[in-house]
């Protein structure tokens, strides 16, 4: 059912334009969201500290390649997959947890929520289009797990209250490894028919 529902998304050149469209439209909204965080960091952290603006802008270049009917590498795929669920997964974590912080406006902190589902959902559609290669693997986990330690011990995760941000430590580290190998995984064993 998942490899059906990919051909076909991916496959309309109406659904895979308008899906460039709402990324392109994610990004700047990420880019304007963080841009207080842009502001205090230098350049060369940027990449580091736009987790989910990068991730829907890698999925609007990947939509674009196919509309284009180009090949899309395949360690471009499993990385923006990883990076849309593991990121938007987070996102939608820390407002859960910060619930009271983030519902000061609450239209602004549902829709916010629901449009990290969304991106949820976009990596997981992606997962029947993966051929992975175990490099592919280490290198997206060595490059999860470096964000990571940047953004907990030389704080360039976003700007949060300090309440849960140990607890966020740990789950972060812990989903860069079981969201990359899951993927792995499932893409590997061809479970994508489920």
């Amino acid at each position: 059912m998942l490899k059906e529902i990919s051909e076909r998304a991916f496959s309309n050149r109406k659904l895979l334009t308008a899906l460039i469209i709402l990324n392109m439209m994610g990004f700047f909204a990420g880019m304007w969201a963080y841009y207080p965080q842009i502001a205090e960091n230098p350049p060369h952290l940027w990449l580091i500290v736009l987790d989910c603006p990068i991730a829907v802008l890698l999925f609007a270049i990947i939509c674009a390649f196919l509309l284009l009917r180009l090949e899309v590498p395949d360690a471009l795929q499993f990385f923006t997959s990883v990076y849309l669920v593991k990121f938007a997964a987070w996102t939608m974590l820390v407002i859960a947890l910060y619930w009271n912080y983030y519902l000061a406006d609450e239209i602004l902190g549902i829709s916010t929520f629901l449009l990290h589902a969304g991106m949820v959902i976009e990596g997981i559609i992606l997962i029947p289009r993966i051929r992975p290669k175990k490099y592919y693997t280490v290198i997206i986990l060595a490059l999860l797990l470096l964000n990571d330690y940047f953004d907990y011990f030389l704080g360039t995760h976003p700007i949060i209250p300090p309440e849960y941000v140990g607890f966020l430590m740990y789950e972060s580290f812990a989903a860069s490894i079981a969201i990359t190998l899951s993927i792995l995984l499932i893409s590997k064993r061809k479970l994508t028919t489920l």
